[in-house]
């Protein structure tokens, strides 16, 4: 009941397929990486709903390009949230660069799959293919791939969910 209230909250049907980045909106965190992925996910006919928490500098301008590219459908910023991966599907992160990422862990914790950036911080708790996919930094193609695979597979996305949970463990 509670996931129903949060996504009619956000504007989400229950049968909406999310994925969820926190971070703030800055170039280092990359959310155009994710917002050309749904582009490309969109044109393959696939309707992907990307929730994007946190505030920073680049809002604007990310805001903008979403409008022009017809995705205001498709991609939701939400300001600061606490409560939001517990309605996602898969848990995403773009980062060119991190330390520990605890947006990570969470999502690890809230028994997510994960599809992240090929960086220190990221590589460091998802196994490519184990518990979530790794993909290289700013490699739009690999991103699609990555999400269609886990958007395809629900047996997939369980069997990483369920290793997260047991990893998470470790940070708790």
């Amino acid at each position: 009941e509670n996931q129903d209230r949060l996504k009619n909250t956000i504007g989400l049907k229950n049968s909406d397929f999310i994925l969820f980045y926190a971070a703030e909106l800055n170039e280092n965190k990359n959310q155009n990486l994710l917002i050309e992925s749904v582009k490309v996910l969109k044109g393959r006919g696939i309707d992907i709903k990307l929730l994007l928490a946190g505030k920073g500098p680049l809002l604007n301008k990310y805001k903008e390009k979403v409008k022009n590219l017809d995705l205001e459908n498709n991609i939701y910023f939400l300001g600061y949230r606490e409560d939001v991966p517990k309605i996602s599907d898969i848990a995403v992160a773009s980062s060119k660069r991190e330390g520990l990422p605890v947006n990570i862990i969470e999502a690890m914790a809230a028994g997510l799959p994960i599809v992240v950036t090929n960086c220190r911080g990221h590589r460091d708790l998802i196994i490519n293919n184990e518990n979530g996919f790794v993909v290289e930094i700013d490699d739009v193609q690999g991103y699609v791939e990555a999400i269609e695979i886990l958007y395809r597979s629900k047996k997939l996305r369980e069997k990483f969910g369920e290793i997260n949970l047991k990893k998470a463990q470790l940070y708790s």
